[in-house]
């Protein structure tokens, strides 16, 4: 009986370390994308900033409107491709976390099998 309560202690032993290896797995990916996920944000940020002082810029030294709002549509096509870029980027950081995430809880459901599998105490035979 000993020994069963034993296998039994150590089976949930083991089933609590993996849950926080997997929790741990889990905190690392979603720190580490929030990062950059953070750093998308401050580069679309900076090119919406940058198109905007080149706006003022070109105000300030317009001459004629035509020029003026060529100059400006040309501002707005390059900050509209800098932020498409932007955003691809974000969507590709997002896709890295989710494969992560699905190899992360993966590998989790097949220790879980083969804990069940291979660390199922057996019952103790019952005297005749």
């Amino acid at each position: 009986m000993d020994k069963t309560v034993s296998n039994v202690f150590e089976n949930v032993t083991e089933a609590h370390r993996k849950a926080v290896d997997a929790l741990m797995g889990f905190n690392k990916i979603a720190v580490r994308t929030q990062g950059l996920l953070a750093g998308q944000q401050l580069a679309a940020l900076e090119n919406v900033f940058d198109a905007g002082s080149k706006n003022l810029q070109l105000v300030s030294e317009a001459r004629d409107p035509r020029d003026l709002m060529a100059s400006q549509t040309e501002v707005a096509v390059q900050l509209g491709e800098k932020l498409v870029a932007v955003v691809q980027e974000a969507l590709d950081i997002q896709s890295q976390a989710r494969d992560e995430v699905a190899t992360l809880v993966e590998d989790g459901f097949k220790a879980v099998n083969v804990t069940t599998v291979t660390k199922t105490p057996k019952a103790p035979k019952k005297a005749a």
